[in-house]
């Protein structure tokens, strides 16, 4: 691979961690896997399934495989096709809303750097569904983002939204969009958002300030953590935080009140039959 390969959906995976990543969750997107002969041992258990997926390995010398990954590279590259994120339908929020699960949203994101460290977060708190706006999918195919995520952005599941604003307005009896802002809403540790009955959280992740299209579709607006008037955090360092906050929030029952709101409700009159 090149510099001048004009198909965008063509990555260089380095390093043995995203290597193994996209093994075990996009393996058709594999094409080649380049090696020193160093390091080629340590593949070695996997050779029958590349065999089986018909992907190429090769073993090179160290300056051969600096060539291939076109940067710092001492033990393994990998060369892939990314399949292109698919559209995000009504339908996939009601199967996430019936298997509980929790999404975020990326909407203007433009730095590599950041979408990076929103996958890092999403994968180390066990967040899997990332929904990207229109300004933001082409990052889907940057080098740079899947490079600085170190095997993160392997572990989830992209899809994207050409018209993001008119989608959260078909779905908002399906989901609650909890949004983060640089300089409006709530501070992020004073509340936890209120999940709605039958309808499961999205959390948007605006690249700089929330799209005034977008704030109407918003139920619950924090603000980036930190003292008002003191220099802010930048988008790569309130990710980690916000989506630690974000996927601790509390599962609903089946009836859909909280555990909180049980506690409460438990303490009123007779509302406790053991008591």
């Amino acid at each position: 691979m090149n510099t001048s390969d004009p198909h965008p959906h063509r990555l260089i995976l380095r390093g043995v961690a995203p290597l193994l990543a996209c093994l075990k969750h996009h393996p058709k997107a594999l094409r080649e896997v380049v090696a020193t002969a160093a390091f080629a041992p340590h593949l070695a258990e996997h050779d029958a399934t590349f065999a089986e997926l018909g992907v190429k390995t090769r073993v090179v010398g160290p300056l051969e495989l600096a060539q291939t990954a076109e940067g710092p590279c001492a033990d393994v590259c990998a060369l892939t096709m990314r399949p292109e994120p698919g559209l995000a339908r009504i339908a996939d929020f009601t199967e996430w809303r019936e298997s509980k699960e929790s999404i975020v949203i990326a909407d203007g994101v433009s730095d590599p750097a950041d979408l990076a460290a929103i996958a890092r977060g999403m994968a180390a708190f066990g967040l899997k569904r990332l929904l990207l706006s229109g300004g933001t999918e082409k990052l889907a195919y940057d080098a740079a983002a899947w490079h600085l995520a170190r095997g993160a952005m392997e572990q989830l599941r992209l899809m994207r939204a050409a018209a993001l604003g008119g989608l959260l307005k078909l779905v908002e009896n399906r989901c609650c969009v909890v949004a983060l802002s640089p300089d409006m809403g709530r501070k992020i540790d004073l509340a936890v958002p209120v999940r709605v009955p039958g309808r499961h959280l999205a959390l948007l992740i605006p690249g700089g300030r929330l799209d005034p299209d977008l704030q109407p579709r918003v139920e619950h607006c924090y603000r980036f953590p930190g003292l008002v008037g003191q220099p802010p955090l930048s988008l790569a360092e309130v990710a980690p935080l916000a989506l630690a906050w974000f996927a601790s929030t509390p599962q609903p029952r089946a009836d859909g009140f909280l555990s909180r709101k049980r506690a409460r409700h438990a303490k009123d009159k007779g509302s406790n039959p053991a008591s």
